[in-house]
């Protein structure tokens, strides 16, 4: 059998611990492709074969980057070598082979990275939206009232103490609440269990937010440092718009679909669906868009403007804490500025139908 090409390395033969130097001869003999290991020595007469077989009955092992390559015949011999663009001879054409070939750094491993880096911004930019819309309305009640109650959870052990309100202020605070969710249609509660709660956050200041499921918590600050009725109208207004728009949700599971896209580029995704339904930290981390805040800024003058109150009262609360806060720049925040918000706000107010 004269060979057609050979490869030197190692052989373990069966039973054998120690490697031993040698040399792989591969030839055609009658139309088949045949292989044999023999000792290194170049010479003929000291020529030891160890194995002897088809090419077609010997196991090639996968490639796996710059590992040494192995044939193992049927008897259990060895052969091993670091010769790889030898041995790819071997195994030319084969699957392995093929895989291997587009495994290997090149102008086509910078495209398709560059393809999944194009495919994760466009589902990014387009389609973290429509996914998180479709999750919202899959997204069963008893779910969305786990969240509430895991993110309240969270709140009273971190942020807040129980509310030292008089009772006078809360049923006052309360009434003006009432007022306000009355004029919500009716199809607009349906599933909601609308409820609100008084909590005293020095840390947070006057502020309000609601839960997705429709839980609204207002700090004691804001009840008693912003009496006025129809300021606190516009602000459960703008808190409903939230809820009704189900922007806590879709802030949720944007999120989330972000940080599972970046899982799946980077690895491991952690325990975080666990994180959101039991503790609610990550609902607790997110902010909403402008364009969410917006949003409820039109529904809540509209909604308190239906309620009977004066749909100026949300633009007095954005004028009072720009006074005290000042307005940082729009760029800055995920929020649009006081300014821009009390521009838009008598917008909305122009457009609204007389009484």
């Amino acid at each position: 059998m004269t060979a057609s090409f050979s490869l030197e390395g190692f052989v373990y033969l069966l039973g054998a611990s120690r490697r031993r130097d040698a040399r792989l001869e591969c030839a055609d003999h009658e139309g088949v492709t045949w292989v044999r290991v023999l000792n290194l020595s170049h010479d003929e007469e000291e020529e030891e074969e160890f194995a002897r077989s088809p090419l077609s009955e010997v196991h090639i092992d996968a490639a796996l980057g710059r590992t040494a390559r192995k044939l193992i015949f049927e008897d259990g011999t060895v052969f091993e070598t670091s010769d790889h663009a030898g041995f790819s001879q071997l195994d030319a054409g084969s699957r392995g082979a093929r895989l291997h070939q587009l495994e290997r750094f090149g102008p086509h491993l910078v495209a398709f990275s560059i393809a999944c880096l194009a495919a994760a911004y466009v589902l990014w930019r387009f389609g973290l939206d429509i996914l998180a819309a479709l999750a919202v309305a899959m997204t069963p009640s008893v779910v969305v009232e786990q969240i509430d109650r895991g993110t309240l959870q969270t709140i009273d052990y971190v942020m807040a103490d129980p509310t030292g309100l008089s009772q006078e202020a809360q049923t006052r605070a309360r009434m003006i609440y009432e007022q306000v969710i009355s004029a919500l249609p009716e199809q607009e509660r349906e599933g909601r269990k609308f409820t609100v709660l008084f909590r005293d956050m020095p840390s947070v200041g006057p502020n309000a937010f609601a839960l997705p499921g429709g839980t609204m918590v207002l700090t004691d600050d804001l009840v008693q440092n912003f009496a006025n009725d129809n300021l606190l109208a516009g602000i459960l207004g703008h808190e409903i718009g939230h809820v009704v728009g189900d922007h806590g949700l879709r802030r949720l599971y944007r999120s989330l679909g972000a940080y599972i896209l970046v899982a799946l580029l980077a690895g491991e995704t952690g325990p975080l669906m666990e994180d959101i339904l039991l503790e609610g930290n990550a609902l607790l981390s997110l902010s909403y868009s402008r364009k969410q805040e917006t949003a409820a800024d039109k529904f809540g003058v509209a909604l308190s403007h239906k309620a009977g109150f004066d749909p100026k009262g949300l633009k007095s609360f954005f004028e009072k804490i720009s006074e005290t806060t000042g307005d940082a720049p729009q760029w800055m925040s995920s929020h649009p500025s006081h300014g821009n918000r009390i521009e838009a706000i008598d917008g909305f107010i122009d457009a609204l139908p007389a009484r």
